[in-house]
Order: structure tokens, then C-alpha cells, then sequence
């Protein structure tokens, strides 16, 4: 008797539990779902507090300093990334490097990214909190250390979206250790490889004041041939050639959205890029999934994306 009274008691612990679990991931969605801010973080503080070490109650949290980091409320943010506990919850260390650098904070900055580049396996993540470090450094004048950064990062596998903006950032801490002609070999390097980029044309601004301040002998003449009209016979535009197949799942205003729709789609099974467009005057930062090869099942894919709320549809890119 005693036995089955014991049982009882534990399948009701047991149920109750699935449906509170069950119950906050209903409550999780619906507060993700919510447009208005305010009423999204009450929902969330709701989540947290009904239980603080369940999985949604700790994903709430993080949902809320990415909320207020956004608000630039950056201490409430490091208040809520510092309750986190989950070991299945990652980011947490990237967001307080972040925080702690809006803050001022550069030392806790630097320490937060070195300990999410150990633990993460977010390449693109990874690469940011490289600069995130080196940044921190720089503002700190510590230029040696800053360069080093910069040079772990070159010759890392991580380097992949940002190349342009190392060699700019290369080339600003030359210059702030008073290394002229090293600094205009990093702007000339840019210059050369990404004759188009932004970075390319605030590189040639940091050239002409190395120039005008005599800092450095350079011909712009010879600098500005760099930037050449591409032969029509090589022109990727003109030939469509090398045009890879994506499916696009996603545009906004903020590129930490767009990470995230990308980790979900990376969650579903396909591999993910995020690229930034002009529109309208404002910078919006595209989310496809792909590439997919010419005899890959494009239709099954956007099913599969559908299935999981995410609608597609084909663009083709370099």
C-alpha cells in the first residue's frame, strides 16, 4: 500500500513538473513572439521568476540582457548575463564582453571574450570577440597588444567576414605606435585586395593625412590605380558564372538579429551567411541558407524551413 501511495506521489511530481516545463516554453515563445518592449521584458522577468533554474527561466535571461544591452542599458545587462548558470545557454560570456565594453570596463571585456573564444564554437562570434579585444586594447593605448590580437586573428581559421577591417585596424595601431610606413603598407594591402570596400576608401583618407602630415613619401596617383575596371571578359556580372544558390530566410536592422535567425537555421541543418545591402539609405543584414548545389532538393529545404516557421525563397550571390 505504502509502495503504491509512493508512486502515485512521484508520477504527480513528475507530470506536474512536464507541464510547468511545458507550460514556460509556451510562455518563452509567446513572449518572443511579442512586438511591444516592454511588454515583451515583463514577460520574460515573469518566466524568470516563476522559475529561476528551469532552461526557459535561464533563457530568459539571456533574452533580456540582449533586450537591454540593446537599450544600452548596459549595466541591468551584465545583471542578468551574471545569473546565468545553464552550461547549456551559450553567448553569455560574448554578451558581458560586449556590455563590458560599452561600459568601459576593458579589462573584464577582454578576459569575457578570451573565455568565450575558448569554450565557443561559433566561428563568426569567435572572430568578433577577436576585435572586441583588440579594440578594448586599443582604447587602453596598449598598441603592442593590440597588434599581437590583430595578428592571432590573421592567421587564425576564424578570420573569414572581416578581412577588410584588419587590415584597417592593423594599419590605425601602426600609426599609433608611430610606425608610418608599416601603417600605409597594411592601407596599401587593403587597398589592393578590396579596391571597393568601404574600408578601402577610409583607408585612402588615413593615406592622404599620412601624406599631408609628412609622415610618409606616397604617389596617390600610383596608390588610386589600384581601383581598375575589371576586364568585361572577367566580369562575374556580366557571365553569371560562379553564382552560388541560397535560399533567404530573413532581413534586418540589427546584425545580432540576423545571427540568430542563423543559428536557427543552422539548428535545422543548413549551413548559413549573413550579408549586409544599402536599401532605402539604411543597412540591413540578409540571413540565406546555403548554398545548395544546382541538383539539391530546393523545394524540400524551403519545407523543411517552413516547418520550423522560417519562410524562403531563392536568390542567387557570389
Amino acid at each position: 500500500m505504502k509502495k503504491n501511495i509512493f508512486i502515485t506521489c512521484l508520477l504527480t511530481i513528475i507530470v506536474t513538473s512536464s507541464f510547468c516545463i511545458s507550460t514556460q516554453e509556451d510562455q518563452f515563445e509567446n513572449a518572443k513572439a511579442e512586438k511591444d518592449g516592454i511588454k515583451m521584458e515583463t514577460l520574460y522577468k515573469k518566466i524568470y521568476e516563476e522559475d529561476r533554474d528551469t532552461y526557459f527561466g535561464q533563457l530568459s535571461l539571456m533574452e533580456l540582457a540582449k533586450y537591454n544591452f540593446f537599450k544600452r542599458e548596459y549595466k541591468d545587462a551584465v545583471s542578468f548575463l551574471k545569473k546565468i548558470h545553464d552550461q547549456r545557454i551559450s553567448g553569455k560570456q560574448y554578451w558581458l564582453a560586449k556590455s563590458y565594453f560599452k561600459m568601459g570596463k576593458y579589462q573584464l571585456s577582454i578576459v569575457s571574450s578570451q573565455i568565450f573564444i575558448a569554450e565557443s564554437d561559433d566561428n563568426v562570434q569567435i572572430e568578433n570577440a577577436y576585435f572586441l579585444i583588440a579594440e578594448a586594447y586599443l582604447q587602453q593605448k596598449m598598441y603592442k597588444r593590440t597588434f599581437n590580437t590583430l595578428e592571432s586573428l590573421r592567421t587564425s581559421k576564424y578570420i573569414q567576414n572581416s578581412i577588410p577591417l584588419l587590415h584597417y585596424k592593423m594599419g590605425i595601431c601602426k600609426e599609433k605606435q608611430g610606425k608610418f610606413e608599416q601603417a600605409l603598407m597594411f592601407y596599401k594591402k587593403l587597398k589592393q585586395d578590396f579596391p571597393y570596400h568601404q574600408y578601402c576608401y577610409l583607408a585612402e583618407d588615413r593615406i592622404y593625412n599620412l601624406k599631408k602630415s609628412d609622415k610618409v613619401e606616397v604617389d596617390l596617383a600610383e596608390i588610386n590605380t589600384f581601383r581598375k575596371e575589371e576586364p568585361i571578359e572577367e566580369s562575374k556580372a556580366a557571365t553569371g558564372k560562379d553564382l552560388k544558390i541560397y535560399l533567404q530566410v530573413g532581413a534586418f536592422g540589427l546584425e545580432a538579429s540576423a545571427e540568430k535567425l542563423g543559428k536557427r537555421v543552422k539548428v535545422i541543418g543548413y549551413k548559413y551567411i549573413v550579408f549586409s545591402k544599402i536599401k532605402n539609405n539604411s543597412k540591413l543584414f540578409i540571413v540565406a541558407a546555403g548554398p545548395f548545389d544546382e541538383n539539391d532538393d530546393l523545394k524540400k529545404a524551403m519545407q523543411k524551413l517552413k516547418k520550423n516557421d522560417i519562410d524562403s525563397y531563392v536568390i542567387k550571390r557570389y
